[in-house]
């Protein structure tokens, strides 16, 4: 390893001390930012696929010739409004070049960040619910490593889902000071422009930021319907479905959100 190269190792080290103070201080009232960001998710299905522990190596290689010509390339798009300390992530509204849609699941994720509240209504396993509770809490660990995303730097950090058995990689910048990002993960002392679920599984990145000049209205809400629960409770829920779907040599991610 030559000079340079230790001199840069030794900036990312002192960069990521640094964030991780901030992160112990970060207070979310202290946010102050209206802004529009729009994400775009793609699936890797063949990869999910793979790594179902029932999957045999000749059953992994004929989903790949079944439906190797299958392609997420294009992704769906989401948007994500900041209105100070709140926040909405829903699935952005476009119809399709070749006019047919089908009615996608409900997913609109709902936050008050200065309350520290959830007002979600998610669609999953053919019933509609409305989670009212506490932001979910992540532990992230603040990784060497930096990139550039619409122009912002961005440092990456890593959770672990355990219900879902996934391996969370976050791109965060702290140029803005928001506490959120996409897919309901906060908790990093700046905004999410990017997550890598289970090492490529599912990229969620980020295509256009508005920051200064978004001048929106924060969308309202019809009012919402769906039985009221918490996600200590939805992960119940997932983690039984899950662990019985494996049991019966079923891919659980067609009915639930990977």
């Amino acid at each position: 390893m030559n000079m340079k190269q230790m001199n840069f190792n030794k900036m990312l080290k002192k960069v990521a001390f640094f964030l991780m103070i901030f992160l112990m201080s970060f207070e979310t009232n202290a946010q102050d930012i209206q802004a529009k960001i729009i994400y775009n998710r793609k699936t890797d299905w063949i990869s999910i696929m793979s790594k179902l522990p029932y999957m045999t190596q000749e059953e992994i290689d004929r989903s790949k010739l079944t439906w190797g010509n299958y392609s997420d390339n294009k992704g769906r798009n989401y948007e994500l409004y900041i209105d100070n300390n709140k926040s909405l992530y829903l699935l952005k509204e476009e119809k399709s070049e070749s006019g047919y849609s089908w009615k996608p699941e409900k997913f609109v994720l709902d936050r008050d960040h200065k309350k520290n509240t959830t007002s979600d209504v998610i669609e999953t396993l053919g019933k509609t619910f409305l989670v009212e509770d506490a932001i979910p809490k992540y532990r992230w660990k603040i990784l060497n490593e930096i990139k550039e995303i619409e122009g912002y730097l961005c440092m990456k950090a890593e959770t672990r889902d355990t219900i879902k058995s996934q391996t969370i990689h976050a791109w965060f910048t702290d140029r803005i000071p928001f506490y959120g990002g996409p897919e309901g993960y906060s908790g990093l002392p700046g905004l999410i422009l990017e997550l890598d679920i289970n090492n490529g599984d599912a990229i969620v990145t980020a295509t256009k930021v508005d920051l200064e000049s978004a001048e929106f209205d924060f969308p309202k809400q019809s009012k919402k319907k769906g039985k009221k629960t918490t996600y200590a409770e939805m992960n119940k829920l997932y983690a039984k479905f899950i662990r019985e779907s494996i049991e019966g040599e079923k891919n659980p991610y067609w009915r639930i959100r990977y």
